[in-house]
């Protein structure tokens, strides 16, 4: 056969669009068709006559006879054309193409091989598929296009449609249970004058009519809790919310959670419903509580343990925070123990112990865990214990290493509240980006009175992740955040970018030594392999000596800010030869900072020379 391009294909299925039009038929009919069966009911009416619709996939057969396969969403049921039923309106069949839209009339039956038929006695095309569907969607090369062109991906791909059918399923059992335990589901605004409810920085829009910039949410937190203070004592949301942060593995700019608030119980009362309530919607969707999670297997059926967080940083570090001061000391201790942590963009105690626990602390944590008691300096809106100020009633739910929900007891002392907002608000001056705002209305809310409260939020995306067993949150969001198109047609389509790209190696700095020829830079010698060390040029100033770094290689893909896509070449930065790169956040894809190399967990220097993507979680 001879190449035919792919512009001649769509050229062909146009010049049959055409040839419809020429012969008087409707090229885009409108018929009714709200009484046609679904083909898994039409497989069970046999030697009766039925309407069905829905997309060819298949398609075999010359001259007198034809046979197909139409697919909708309930399944597949082979065609039969025949000129002998047909008689003149065989030639029609001449127009049909893999991917056509079609309905047909015909009688069900059995063939000789076994196979569930529909013998057709009418049909009409519905849309022509003027673009031919890939024979093969699946590996590497096409993954971006897969997200890009989602509708492609979901109508050759049966298995990205049950992920998303599994979704549904998900959020209907969250809604069922809440509504069957009394919670009543409302709305708060998406656009917000004061974002809060979470450390994390907002998209900013203006409004034009009120000429004032406003926000869209990053939580819907404390719109629910002026509900608790307004007398509803069982509240959730399922929000869209968005945080103009950084795409990862398991973070995607807009997504969508779900947040309750129960008023006159605790955060143990709570950590018990999270439990039933998490168990409850795995054993629905599931059919079981021992699930696996990329090559890890995972046991629900279990009492999930609970830990604090204090305990657990010195489990692993060999730290007791509950005797650090302040941010000096904190930082001399980590020196003390030759522990490496990234201090790029963290402000506040709070911030650092964060930093140490995300660092060292939970990618070591595998099976299901609840993490309580977290330090006050680290969430600005949750209540202190009565029997300990310095800790505050909360948990969290971990699995893989990674936070499937948070929950607390909501602060409800308007006077520490304003306080620690403005503990905030001096962070924010020092440089802190995710710093909470204060809402002085919020303040006022909580001066009429608001009853002790427990609130807990769970992002469904990344439930939806470890329920279905992706590696990435892009599975699981129909349409996720993506680049231009127009910069990702430059890619080699053999290749992905950033964090996913495979010569993105895991290396490790074994020495520093300053540029003979500038004052700016510096010589890194890199070990990137057990054998070799590579001398790379760079003028970040966060890279210590020992430190784990993303280094890209002659060949790899990375993301820039201008460019969209950088190809790495071998470079001369002052007369000396730089034959890689060490990696920023944003040339990763995982944050938008351009001005620091990005810092990896310790614990991959057992994996110096292999691809990042293979250990590294964000």
């Amino acid at each position: 056969m001879p190449d035919v391009k792919l512009n001649d294909l769509q050229k062909q299925r146009q010049d049959k669009l055409e040839r419809m039009k020429s012969l008087g038929l409707n090229q885009y009919p409108q018929p009714n068709l709200s009484q046609k069966s679904s083909i898994s009911e039409a497989r069970e009416m046999m030697d009766k006559s039925v309407e069905v619709a829905g997309r060819l996939m298949s398609l075999r057969g010359h001259g007198k006879i034809l046979f197909a396969d139409l697919h909708d969403q309930t399944g597949k049921i082979q065609l039969f054309f025949q000129e002998k039923v047909l008689t003149d309106k065989m030639s029609l069949t001449k127009l049909l193409d893999l991917g056509d839209i079609i309905s047909v009339c015909g009688e069900v039956f059995t063939t000789t091989a076994g196979e569930t038929t529909i013998n057709v006695y009418k049909f009409e095309i519905l849309a022509k598929n003027l673009r031919p569907l890939p024979e093969k969607w699946h590996g590497l090369k096409d993954i971006e296009e897969r997200y890009r062109q989602r509708y492609v991906d979901l109508i050759v791909n049966p298995e990205t449609r049950e992920v998303f059918k599994t979704r549904t399923k998900i959020l209907t059992e969250m809604r069922r249970f809440l509504d069957d335990h009394g919670f009543m589901e409302v709305e708060t605004p998406i656009l917000q004058p004061v974002y809060g409810g979470a450390s994390a920085k907002p998209f900013v829009t203006h409004h034009n009519n009120l000429d004032m910039d406003m926000y869209l949410r990053i939580s819907d937190e404390l719109y629910l809790k002026r509900l608790i203070v307004g007398g509803f004592e069982k509240v959730y949301e399922v929000s869209r919310d968005f945080r103009n942060e950084g795409v990862s593995r398991f973070h995607n700019p807009e997504f969508t959670q779900i947040e309750f608030y129960w008023a006159y119980v605790d955060y143990e009362v709570l950590m018990n419903f999270t439990e039933e309530l998490v168990k409850h919607v795995i054993q629905t969707v599931k059919g079981d509580l021992k699930i696996s999670f990329q090559g890890t297997d995972l046991d629900f059926t279990k009492p999930i343990e609970r830990v604090t967080f204090t305990d657990v940083i010195e489990k692993y570090t060999g730290i007791n925070i509950d005797y650090i001061k302040d941010e000096n000391e904190f930082k001399n201790i980590l020196k003390e123990k030759n522990l490496k942590v990234d201090m790029s963009g963290i402000y506040g105690l709070g911030a650092c112990f964060d930093a140490l626990y995300k660092e060292h602390v939970r990618p070591k944590i595998i099976n299901p865990t609840f993490v309580c008691d977290y330090p006050a300096e680290m969430i600005a809106l949750a209540k202190r214990k009565s029997d300990n100020p310095k800790k505050i009633s909360s948990f969290q739910l971990l699995v893989c290493g990674t936070e499937l929900l948070k929950a607390y007891n909501e602060l409800n002392d308007p006077k520490d509240q304003a306080d620690r907002w403005l503990e905030e608000v001096a962070l924010e001056k020092k440089g802190n980006e995710t710093a909470m705002q204060f809402d002085s209305d919020y303040i006022r809310a909580l001066e009429y009175g608001m009853p002790p409260t427990a609130g807990w939020g769970m992002g469904i995306d990344r439930f939806t992740q470890f329920i279905t067993d992706q590696s990435t949150i892009k599975d699981v969001i129909l349409f996720p955040a993506m680049r231009n198109e127009e910069i990702s047609t430059e890619l080699d389509e053999t290749q992905l970018v950033g964090l996913e790209n495979p010569k993105v190696i895991i290396g490790q700095v074994k020495a520093v030594k300053e540029h003979p020829d500038a004052d700016t830079l510096k010589i890194y010698q890199v070990q990137i392999n057990k054998n070799q060390t590579l001398d790379i040029i760079s003028s970040c100033k966060n890279i210590k000596e020992d430190n784990i770094v993303a280094v890209a290689l002659i060949g790899s893909l990375v993301h820039a800010p201008e460019k969209g896509i950088l190809k790495i070449k071998s470079t001369k930065m002052r007369g000396i030869e730089s034959p890689a790169m060490m990696c920023s956040p944003l040339e990763l894809g995982v944050d938008d900072k351009h001005d620091c190399v990005y810092i990896l967990p310790q614990d991959l220097s057992d994996h110096v020379g292999e691809s990042v993507n293979k250990y590294f979680k964000k």
